[in-house]
């Protein structure tokens, strides 16, 4: 028996086409917002450009790379026949990365479920454009690479007055032509925002002044009120009263807004002229910093010369403050003429600000240098000296008594030594100098620097310039260990290798003279070996070398260097009178 099939009524057969017609967009929509889940949808660019199917990485580095080739040589800004490639950051201007590609990744993406169909709607028929998103600081028409543009300008001049040998002459308001900074900033930004380097042309315009008079001269008036007035200037060392032709050039003149909202001309700190002034003061009020003095007694560093702070002016602070405190309106009026014979004048005083230059070894923090042992001594004897040789050697060796080095800091012997002359208290005696032997202010330091590098070899030191003598020299037996300097070089220079100060002290006994370092055992050992003379010429020539091996407190050599010499015959160098 055959079944019957129950037909299907005409309106169950519309349902389920309505039903279906309804499914396919949904599922449409489903499979397009899966397919571009991590790439922007078609239809959406950036300004001329779409980046359907990369990932926000790829285009990130595609849009970088084009705007970086595209502003490579900055932009071409041109004025009559001149011309100018400036970069986007001197002009103050940069383009957002994330914002710009991250409006075209989040066009029909929104958290707002319906806005995002109404977007992804819009889609259908229309190309959805971005601009690139830019990030503007100060217009940098002052910076320095815009002072190239800022010279073609020429500004409008107020009316003002300079003032020169006690009077103030008045100087004319001019008219001027400056650049269209509104137009050149909307070039500079249709570049930006479409991807475009368009060269941009200036465009000159008038430039009018603010003040063409001074209405009733009360400007002048109030000027000559302010220098009235008597301006001290107070330091760290004392104080300076200004002359008025000195104070008279820091008054200048600007605009300001009066009440009927028109400019008025009123007196205005120069500041240029005020900071000139200051820094002619330098001299006057810095001071350096004095490192403090040490000597090793009694088994410990101790100090014989206390450290002492320097100072130096701030300049612009202080013209700051001039300008704020000088230049106030109750400086302007009138002072009231006292019958007192004698009076004092309206007085303004202003402390300058200085700066604090902190020593490099100051008094209280010996304890942290780390120098408690004595490494090593360097000796040399000057027996049979004149007596104006024994003075500049007693002389030099008492600029290195007390003299630091800091860890890792590079000892320079012509440096700590200074200049040589007889203001420095030396006497002529003679020195090796072109091909001859001759007397001059000082002879008789490489005694000096000869007892320093002996030290120096024997600390372990690192020795980084030295230079032995033309021809050897008795006082510096044996041959080999000396070195020569004259300012600035040759000179005689060591790293300190230890891990912390290297404080060194000199003493003559006798004719012997020493250096001592004192420093941070760390535990090494030094090994010297020689000099040795490997070849001998005539008269007295000859060549040598002097070795010198470090080992750390585990036994690994850490540094070797051997010093050679190269002696020539005295008969090459013969010897003039000493000077008187």
């Amino acid at each position: 028996m055959n079944k019957k099939i129950p037909k299907i009524d005409k309106k169950t057969i519309a349902i389920l086409c309505a039903a279906f017609v309804l499914l396919i967009p949904i599922i449409y929509a489903g499979w397009f917002n899966l397919k571009y889940r991590d790439t922007a949808f078609p239809g959406v660019a950036l300004n001329d450009r779409g980046y359907t199917g990369l990932s926000w990485a790829d285009t990130k580095i595609l849009f970088e790379g084009n705007i970086a080739y595209m502003y490579k040589d900055g932009m071409k800004l041109t004025y009559q026949d001149k011309v100018f490639n400036v970069a986007l950051a001197e002009l103050g201007y940069s383009i957002d990365t994330d914002k710009s590609i991250g409006q075209v990744y989040s066009y029909g993406k929104k958290q707002d479920l319906a806005l995002s169909i109404r977007e992804q709607i819009n889609l259908i028929d229309t190309t959805i454009i971005f601009q690139n998103q830019i990030d503007r600081k100060d217009f940098l028409i002052e910076a320095n690479r815009w002072r190239e543009l800022a010279a073609l300008e020429t500004p409008a001049q107020d009316f003002s007055y300079k003032y020169n040998k006690g009077a103030f002459v008045s100087v004319e308001a001019t008219e001027g032509f400056v650049i269209n900074q509104d137009k050149l900033r909307a070039d500079i930004e249709n570049n930006l925002l479409n991807s475009k380097n368009d060269t941009i042309a200036l465009e000159m315009i008038k430039d009018t002044p603010s003040v063409i008079e001074d209405k009733d001269g009360n400007a002048l008036a109030q000027a000559k009120n302010l220098l009235d007035r008597e301006v001290v200037l107070k330091y760290d060392t004392g104080s300076r009263k200004m002359d008025a032709e000195d104070f008279g050039s820091w008054i200048g003149f600007a605009a300001k807004e009066s009440n009927d909202e028109h400019h008025v001309l009123s007196p205005a700190p120069d500041m240029d002229e005020i900071k000139d002034y200051l820094v002619s003061l330098v001299p006057q009020v810095n001071r350096e910093p004095v490192n403090a003095q040490l000597e090793f007694k009694d088994g410990k560093v101790q100090v014989f010369s206390l450290s002492q702070e320097g100072i130096a002016i701030d300049t612009d602070q202080s013209a700051n403050k001039i300008g704020e405190k000088i230049f106030q309106e109750e400086n302007y009026t009138e002072i009231q003429k006292n019958s007192v014979i004698n009076a004092a004048p309206v007085s303004i005083t202003v402390e300058l600000d200085v700066n604090s230059i902190a020593p490099e070894l100051s008094t209280d923090n010996i304890d942290n240098m780390g120098v408690t042992s004595l490494l090593a001594t360097g000796e040399s004897n000057f027996r049979g000296s004149t007596k104006s040789r024994i003075h500049n050697v007693t002389v030099g060796a008492g600029k290195f008594n007390g003299a630091l080095v800091g860890p890792g800091d590079t000892f320079s012997f012509n440096s700590i030594l200074g200049n040589v002359g007889a203001k420095e208290g030396y006497l002529p005696e003679l020195v090796i100098k072109q091909g001859q032997t001759i007397a001059e202010y000082g002879g008789g330091l490489c005694q000096v620097s000869t007892t320093a590098f002996r030290a120096a070899v024997s600390a372990g030191m690192e020795i980084t310039e030295r230079k032995n003598h033309a021809y050897a020299v008795s006082y510096y037996s044996p041959q080999g260990t000396d070195a020569t300097i004259y300012p600035p070089h040759p000179d005689l220079a060591f790293i300190n290798n230890t891990p912390n100060y290297i404080l060194i002290q000199t003493r003559i006994s006798g004719t012997i003279l020493t250096f001592d370092f004192y420093g941070t055992d760390d535990g090494r050992k030094v090994e010297t070996e020689g000099p040795v003379v490997y070849e001998r010429g005539e008269g007295g020539a000859m060549k040598t070398w002097w070795g010198q091996k470090v080992y750390d407190k585990d036994g690994n050599l850490f540094l070797e260097k051997v010093f050679y010499s190269n002696y020539k015959s005295p008969a090459l160098y013969p010897h003039t009178n000493p000077l008187e």
